[in-house]
């Protein structure tokens, strides 16, 4: 009868498993309702930047404070040579269906910092990220995709970003096209990376980050899910 029970619940468990991988994914990066930055996605942070999971009640008088659940992401940090730090994750997710990347931020004025969003597709089908420790940790299979913004305005502002506004940053590698699907073994979209900067070179950052995720908007005029 045990070993009866056992081989159900084996045959249960790769089930769930099996069903879990074919389950298209929904585009949700992370909203940080979980209370931290280390699971469902664990994120890796860098540099001298201060990732910090934070009650998002000081942000109540915000027009935008109904969308932002209980938790949001503060960054804060001081900059060497404009550069303060980052944090990415692992996806490993098929990101063809999706047309934008959405995301709040939150400024604290003109000052409040520079983000450059980062997107590596898997270009040599193994869901795995090559990376140059003697480089600056530069890919060396698969392609990266970057965009950057100002943050210089006070309070919660949603960035709806075109995918097609990203542009390859490192031409040399990979095939140069946004390609981030599972066909012939590859990875998809593998990682998601944020990079922290300074408006000034010894100068610092300043903001808050909330709601990540990729979102379809082919034949919508606008995202009527704020969350």
């Amino acid at each position: 009868m045990i070993k009866k029970a056992l081989v159900v619940l084996i045959f249960m468990t790769c089930f769930l498993i099996a069903e879990e991988a074919n389950t298209p994914w929904n585009g949700k990066i992370d909203d940080f309702e979980n209370g931290n930055i280390t699971e469902k996605p664990a994120w890796w942070t860098f540099g001298n930047s201060e990732q910090k999971v934070v009650e998002s009640d000081v942000f109540s008088k915000d027009p935008l404070f109904k969308y932002l659940g209980r938790y949001v992401l503060e960054v804060k940090g001081n900059a060497k040579d404009w550069y303060v730090g980052g944090m990415g994750c692992y996806l490993g997710v098929d990101a063809t269906p999706f047309t934008h990347v959405k995301l709040y931020v939150y400024g604290t004025g003109p000052d409040s910092g520079k983000l450059t969003l980062q997107l590596y597709d898997d270009d040599n089908g193994n869901y795995q990220l090559e990376q140059d420790v003697n480089k600056n940790y530069e890919p060396i299979n698969d392609d990266r995709f970057e965009y950057s913004a100002n943050i210089n305005w006070k309070g919660w502002k949603v960035l709806l970003i075109p995918i097609s506004s990203f542009k390859d940053t490192n031409k040399t590698v990979g095939d140069n096209t946004w390609n981030p699907d599972h066909k012939n073994g590859s990875g998809g979209l593998l990682h998601f990376q944020f990079i922290f900067l300074a408006n000034t070179k010894t100068g610092s950052v300043n903001f808050s980050i909330d709601n990540i995720k990729l979102i379809d908007m082919r034949g919508k005029k606008g995202d009527s899910d704020e969350k």
